[in-house]
């Protein structure tokens, strides 16, 4: 193999190592590429219909819960649909991609519809830990509600060391909802990857 062949393909082969590739399922896309150089997108807000959390619907595992923690879950809820929005957000104007939060189903020529089937809060208690997970399904959708892609995305958010917590980004993955919501930050910025790579194959 010649020398630059070599390199090339070694180089690709660590990238996939390292997890450069891409993080996500694809589930459907349109054929041809419907987004080439499309500019213009509006967020719709989570979709939470049919949560699971751990391995509870929702509404079993909110009755396991007091009312402080109960009023604590919703907060994450919605404090999960703003941490990807905005990530996904700035991330795309990054790429020059316009995305804003929709105001009806008319907004932008696209609609993109985050739903979150899963979350798992996992935990933490100083000797050992269990990461959170949040699953989420993308779908680009016409204004009357075609899908034209459908991708799944998810992020798995580990607890500090307690030893080594210097900032409050960090103290705040010792709760469940500041771990969901690194998480919900991690894939909002993947989403505009991918809408990035629609866009500007």
């Amino acid at each position: 193999m010649h020398r630059r062949s070599f390199v090339a393909a070694a180089l690709l082969g660590l990238a996939a190592l390292t997890g450069c590739a891409p993080r996500w399922r694809v589930v459907t896309q349109a054929s041809p590429d419907t987004f080439v150089n499309q500019r213009y997108f509006a967020v719709l807000p989570v979709d939470y219909t049919g949560l699971r959390v751990g391995d509870q619907p929702e509404a079993v595992y909110l009755s396991d819960q007091d009312r402080d923690e109960q009023q604590s879950f919703l907060t994450d809820k919605v404090t999960i649909d703003e941490e990807f929005a905005k990530a996904l957000i700035e991330r795309a104007r990054e790429e020059g991609i316009e995305v804003a939060p929709a105001d009806g189903p008319t907004s932008a020529p696209f609609l993109i519809r985050p739903y979150i089937a899963s979350l798992e809060p996992g935990y933490y208690a100083v000797v050992s830990s269990k990461p959170s997970r949040l699953i989420l399904t993308l779908r680009i959708t016409t204004p009357d509600g075609k899908v034209l892609d459908e991708i799944q995305l998810s992020n798995r958010t580990h607890a500090p060391n307690p030893g080594t917590i210097a900032a409050s980004s960090d103290a705040d993955k010792l709760t469940s909802g500041g771990r969901w919501r690194e998480d919900a930050r991690v894939v909002g910025a993947l989403a505009a990857r991918y809408l990035a790579s629609r866009v500007d194959p």
